[in-house]
């Protein structure tokens, strides 16, 4: 009777450990979700003030993508938990283990990415189309600040 019960509370130990992990995977899962719709929205954000600065689209586009992408910018240092890497889910996630091991340099990156965003906002503000061009090549120069040395090249 005694090894009856030992056995049946490591079968439910064995169990709950292994749904345990189940829902880490899958929280890990929608963590990488979720960061890459944020990551998508910046690039249809930055897509519509690029459409502006080509003719293509209206100032008052631009202004809106320029205001969302100061939000979206801001997020980010929110959507880095720890162990929600290339390592934890490869193929569907593409932040290397840096953003973790070099968290003073990412946390950088990122404030000087959302200086950017927020310099860019201003200058949609302004309407003046010569300093919204200097801002977006800036702009784009920061998501390169963290995609080289952060995001493993999709394959």
């Amino acid at each position: 009777m005694r090894s009856s019960r030992a056995t049946l509370l490591l079968g439910a130990l064995v169990v709950l450990t292994g749904i345990g992990d189940i829902a880490w995977a899958q929280d890990v899962a929608t963590v990488v979700e979720n960061r890459q719709t944020v990551m998508k929205a910046q690039g249809k954000d930055l897509s519509a003030i690029k459409a502006y600065l080509d003719d293509k689209g209206d100032l008052a586009s631009a202004q809106t993508a320029g205001a969302d992408l100061v939000q979206q910018v801001a997020k980010i240092p929110t959507l880095f938990p720890k162990d929600t890497g290339m390592t934890q889910l490869p193929g569907k996630s593409y932040a290397k283990p840096g953003v973790w091991s070099e968290s003073e340099k990412f946390e950088g990156a990122h404030k000087t990415a959302l200086a950017k965003a927020e310099a860019l906002n201003t200058a949609l503000k302004s309407g003046d189309k010569a300093a919204i061009t200097a801002a977006h090549g800036e702009m784009g120069k920061s998501c390169g600040g963290c995609h080289d040395p952060y995001r493993e090249k999709k394959t």
